[in-house]
């Protein structure tokens, strides 16, 4: 099982490789990545951003509804994490991404586990309702889920799946743009971690929220020309039956030339179970899908 997740993960990392090597063409990338914050705006019809990243969490109290006082120490990484955004028609935009997971963490009571396997997929689905005008920001809603790939036996996910839908808002104010999301997230009750267990079960119905700003590009906006983006973020979420509630700010940079982007960022915990501290990097190709099966 865990040799054909590799043969899935090699083949599509070939595709992105072969993809990124003929594909005509390049845009400025659309996504807000390191954080995790989404902006309003859709990818244009037929544009594919494609990413591969490394995710790093030091005591995150991961999976969600992991009771307080059991986990001592914890370490994740997702390694490696491979993502699509896909532009349809000029108002939609689809998501999916899957990932490789390490975990290693330490019980209080001296237990121990080390895994490494496929973690969960995502789907989603971006709907742009409105562009931004004057005195009112660009609208969008997005929905989506996670697919309990990841087993329960391993703690690398819960083997339950989530939903969550969210409004997002951009708006440019001067120098910097900025990304209101709020949203729903319903996740489904793991039962019992390391034999506890916070109750009878039942979903836990959370509010989500980010609030993301990315500054305008630094450097020569030029062909060929890098350019540089600041960004920043706190996000949360709360209403949590099961101590899931938890409050992160985080803080990133995107060095872009062409088609390419590189980010790297940074995060903390305010609050929760929100990982103590965190780090991300990893590389976004952008394309028009249409140069790659030209019309006769």
């Amino acid at each position: 099982m865990l040799w054909s997740r590799y043969t899935v993960f090699l083949s599509a990392l070939s595709l992105v490789v072969c993809i990124a090597a003929s594909a005509p063409k390049p845009c400025a990338a659309y996504s807000l990545l390191p954080l995790v914050t989404e902006e309003a705006q859709t990818l244009p019809s037929n544009w594919i951003e494609g990413t591969l990243a490394i995710n790093y969490f030091r005591n995150a109290r991961y999976p969600p509804f992991t009771p307080p006082g059991i986990i001592h120490s914890q370490t994740l990484i997702a390694l490696p994490q491979l993502s699509f955004h896909i532009g349809v028609g000029a108002w939609a935009e689809f998501q999916t991404s899957y990932e490789m997971l390490y975990l290693d963490e330490t019980a209080f009571n001296g237990a121990t586990n080390h895994q490494y396997g496929g973690g969960d997929a995502r789907i989603a689905s971006k709907l742009w309702f409105a562009r931004e005008r004057t005195w009112l920001p660009a609208i969008s809603i997005r929905f989506g889920g996670k697919l309990p790939n990841a087993t329960r036996s391993s703690g690398l996910g819960t083997d339950d799946t989530d939903f969550a839908a969210t409004a997002l808002f951009s708006k440019t104010l001067g120098p910097l743009t900025t990304h209101l999301n709020m949203g729903i997230s319903l996740l489904g009750n793991s039962g019992p971690i390391f034999g506890t267990s916070f109750g009878a079960g039942g979903q836990d119905d959370l509010f989500t929220y980010s609030l993301g700003v990315a500054s305008k590009p630094l450097g020569a906006i030029a062909e060929g020309a890098m350019t540089l983006k600041l960004l920043g973020e706190i996000d949360g979420q709360t209403g949590s039956r099961f101590d899931n509630d938890f409050n992160n700010i985080r803080g990133g940079l995107r060095l872009q030339r062409g088609a390419g982007t590189l980010f790297v960022g940074v995060s903390a915990a305010l609050s929760g179970i929100a990982a103590e501290i965190g780090a991300s990097g990893g590389f976004t190709y952008t394309f028009d899908s249409a140069t790659l099966f030209p019309a006769d």
